[in-house]
């Protein structure tokens, strides 16, 4: 298992199903933000530019893929924040 993820291919993987989890269930953009992180995750993986610091160990990666992750649903929920505070059922 440690090689699906320290070649990257799997946090690829669970990038895109946390992204359909998203799509099918609609969670509040919480899997889509978990997604992007584990898809950054990955695409940093496969081209080699995980900071130097990390030994690109399996809880290493999960730490970025957290990280990027909250950063990733701050903005999300920044971008797509609701403009207007009526209630569209107020007629």
């Amino acid at each position: 298992m440690s090689e699906l993820f320290g070649d990257g291919n799997g946090w690829l993987i669970c990038g895109l199903v946390f992204i359909i989890v998203e799509m099918l269930m609609n969670l509040g953009y919480v899997s889509i933000s978990f997604g992007v992180g584990s898809l950054l995750t990955g695409l940093l993986i496969k081209i080699d530019s995980l900071p130097t610091t990390f030994d690109t160990g399996f809880i290493d990666e999960l730490f970025v893929a957290a990280v990027l992750s909250v950063c990733a649903l701050i903005l999300i929920r920044k971008f797509f924040k609701s403009r207007s505070l009526n209630d569209i059922n107020d007629y």
